[in-house]
């Protein structure tokens, strides 16, 4: 118990900026709940929009997709990263995904999205090309995606400069303003999906860093095929 604890307070100090960045935004982020209701501060955000937003915004949008985390993964492998790193990252992204599946289809199914919700006498900016969805609203993947894909690459990256933290923090809030301004979801939506995002992967992480003992786990993924392939090759000789 010592020694998780222990592991927890160094993951904290070297990720102190990012951290305390994050718990920042979510903290300032609840002033809308207790100022307005969804609709009301929905409608309020979309009252502004541009054309060069509606350029970017589409594409914005897919770094919270899970094709991209699957390419995440796939290049960091390539790259040589640990199997540890490998494991730590698949399964934040599959915890992330499990426990919003749950509560989108199971909890709050009959949630439905901002074009289902706004009253129709109001016009709002649709941007061109992307047709709204109706249903599944709360929360989102898309931000606990790219919420999750941001803390991992935060608590695997060995230079903890407050710059990368930052910007990575913006990358995560643009991400998720862009499925406001999609017209995919609500406010409600991207923050709690991104706290389900960052909770999860830094659980995941803390999890998997406290077993340090298996060493094997620290090996290049190529090291640890080509390993299991000469293992299989003398038991069959064998």
């Amino acid at each position: 118990m010592k020694k998780r604890a222990s592991t927890i307070t160094i993951i904290w100090r070297k990720n102190a900026f990012f951290f305390h960045g994050a718990l920042t935004i979510f903290t300032i982020g609840l002033l809308p709940f207790l100022l307005f209701d969804k609709v009301s501060f929905f409608i309020s955000v979309k009252q502004w929009h541009h054309p060069i937003v509606d350029c970017i915004a589409p594409y914005l949008t897919w770094l919270g997709d899970g094709f991209t985390y699957g390419l995440f993964i796939s290049v960091i492998t390539l790259f040589g990263a640990s199997c540890r790193k490998i494991i730590i990252a698949g399964s934040s992204f599959v915890c992330m995904s499990i426990i919003v599946q749950i509560l989108k289809r199971l909890f709050f199914a009959h949630y439905l999205r901002p074009i289902s919700l706004v009253p129709t006498d109001i016009q709002l900016h649709v941007v061109n090309g992307v047709e709204p969805l109706t249903t599944l609203s709360f929360p989102s993947g898309h931000a606990g995606t790219i919420f999750t894909l941001i803390s991992v690459i935060q608590l695997f990256i060995s230079n903890k400069k407050k710059i990368y933290s930052i910007m990575l923090l913006f990358l995560a809030i643009a991400v998720a303003y862009s499925r406001i301004y999609l017209f995919q979801h609500f406010y409600t939506d991207v923050y709690v999906g991104g706290i389900i995002g960052i909770t999860s992967s830094t659980i995941i992480y803390i999890f998997f860093i406290h077993f340090q003992k298996i060493n094997y786990l620290d090996n290049p993924v190529y090291l640890f095929i080509i390993r299991h392939v000469k293992n299989t090759s003398i038991k069959i000789k064998e």
